[in-house]
């Protein structure tokens, strides 16, 4: 008695090209079609027979031409999509010379500020705002309690907002 894996191997083999020729007509990409038929293959196997290889053969030829529609439709509303994005909203205009400035000026302010701190309080804020380590990892990794870290982080983070006040927008 054969298997369902076997059968479904065995009508991989038969219908594999008459299904990607029918996807390719109507999706017009060649590559994209085999992935689509194999695709709808592993999903009428995990799916089980349907009884009789007719019946699955039916499946196997429906699934395909859905996934096609399917397929042509996500294409179609993607391009359309697409046509209405404006060139500013993909690439955005370069940042303006007062920008760019103001922009210097600020990191240079950050650097000052962080100079400020306490050489703990500048590694915990570091670890945590640029190296994403949660409070409990740099409590760990620094032998203090999570409470301390929190404390340090606060403190960093309000001497930070006060140095940079004219560079920040309103809370």
């Amino acid at each position: 008695m054969s298997t369902w894996p076997d059968a479904i191997g065995r009508l991989f083999a038969r219908h594999r090209a008459k299904l990607e020729a029918i996807v390719v007509r109507r999706i017009r990409d060649r590559d994209a079609a085999a992935d689509i038929v194999q695709d709808v293959f592993a999903n009428v196997l995990a799916s089980g027979t349907k009884g009789s290889q007719d019946a699955d053969t039916r499946v196997l030829f429906a699934a395909a031409r859905n996934a096609a529609i399917d397929r042509g439709l996500m294409t179609a509303r993607r391009t359309r999509l697409l046509s209405s994005v404006l060139p500013e909203q993909i690439m955005p205009a370069p940042p303006s010379a007062d920008a760019e400035l103001e922009s210097r000026q600020a990191i240079a302010a950050l650097d000052r500020a962080l100079e400020e701190l306490t050489p703990r309080a500048r590694q915990i804020f570091l670890m945590h705002r640029v190296y994403g380590a949660s409070n409990m990892e740099i409590a760990r990794r620094l032998g203090i309690s999570v409470s301390a870290v929190e404390k340090q982080l606060a403190r960093a983070l309000r001497h930070c907002q006060n140095r940079l006040q004219d560079y920040l927008g309103p809370p």
